[in-house]
């Protein structure tokens, strides 16, 4: 059995996917009190502590979770996406990138057999190159060897075009990325994922199903909304241009998707933490007059019907989802551990 730690565990997606897989985790690490209740009521028994990864001592964690000397570890993390996204302002000035030379740190200190690594591309383009290099250079010291790709989760089962950079590592020979085993023809789609929630308007709940629940829209947004056309429109399909917001109007190609449906019957968008408002993305409902609701973000990042995420506003709960790695993607890559453990064993 592989004992993991799952540090930057956000609300649980990748914990639960390594736990799907047969991957003991022992604990998610996060310095945010408010995923608490979300992250240990879905995970059991695995532990939520709440922590800064720059404060945390590896070997008296360790302990605390009763890991031996002699047992298999897993150090996961899925480090902050913001500060490499190429969407990020502050570019290579953004500190939050040390984050991931804090979890070497923790890998030096204490190698475990794996390491495990998810983030957005841009850790792999001109802002995050070096933060990446500084960050091999401590695994190879500490002979592990790696394998490390772009990977996009739609090849994984997840309804939900989401490409990212994963690194894993071993110390005990070569590793090998999860094999998706897709011909690029038969994508999950928007459709086979949320059709089946009953209808609701904008700032509605349902009590059939957890956390369907959408954001209420303002009047002049809901007539966008009505305005775009079902299943996959966009508001340069909008024929009344003066209904638009006066930015969109003056630079209609600005973040076009902005306003936009997602379509049936393909994958959908890459979901952010403002995955439940419209202007935030191709966020609309195929066709109903509102944002893609809590319960349906959460199903297009393939958690469970029965997986409650817990919060004081929506907008606090769309972050928790749309920061989430996909739990089926998540599978994947905890299988490709312990395909590379069983094989180390022989």
């Amino acid at each position: 059995m592989i004992k993991a730690i799952d540090f930057f565990c956000g609300a649980g997606g990748l914990t639960r996917g390594l736990l799907d897989a047969g991957i003991s985790v022992l604990a998610g690490v996060d310095n945010d009190e408010h995923l608490e209740r979300t992250y240990s009521h879905n995970n059991v028994p695995s532990r939520f502590i709440n922590s800064d990864i720059k404060d945390i001592n590896i070997h008296a964690l360790r302990e605390a979770l009763e890991i031996q000397s002699g047992d298999t570890t897993l150090y996961a993390a899925c480090t902050p996406c913001q500060p490499f996204s190429t969407l990020n302002r502050l570019k290579g000035n953004d500190e939050r990138k040390i984050l991931l030379l804090s979890f070497a740190r923790i890998v030096e200190e204490c190698p475990p057999d794996f390491v495990l690594v998810e983030n957005v591309p841009g850790l792999n383009n001109a802002y995050g190159r070096e933060i990446s290099q500084r960050f091999l250079n401590i695994l190879r010291r500490c002979r592990f060897k790696e394998a490390a790709d772009f990977l996009d989760a739609k090849d994984f089962g997840v309804p939900q075009t989401r490409k990212r950079f994963i690194l894993v590592a071993s110390r005990h020979g070569s590793i090998s990325l999860p094999d998706s085993g897709s011909d690029g023809k038969d994508y999950p789609t928007v459709r086979e994922y949320i059709e089946k929630y009953p209808v609701i308007s904008d700032g509605e709940a349902s009590a059939d199903y957890l956390n369907h629940a959408a954001r209420k829209l303002a009047p002049h947004h809901k007539r966008i909304v009505e305005a775009i056309p079902k299943n996959g429109g966009s508001r340069r399909d909008v024929a009344d241009t003066s209904i638009l917001l006066k930015c969109h109007q003056k630079k209609p190609n600005v973040h076009k998707d902005v306003f936009g449906r997602i379509a049936w019957d393909a994958p959908g968008p890459t979901l952010t933490c403002r995955c439940t408002d419209v202007y935030c993305g191709r966020f609309v409902h195929p066709e109903q007059d509102r944002g893609i609701s809590l319960r349906e973000a959460a199903a297009l990042q393939t958690f469970e019907d029965d997986y409650e995420f817990f919060g004081t506003h929506i907008l606090g709960i769309s972050r928790q989802i749309g920061n989430a790695v996909p739990v089926k993607f998540a599978e994947h890559l905890g299988n490709s551990i312990i395909d590379s453990h069983r094989y180390d064993r022989r």
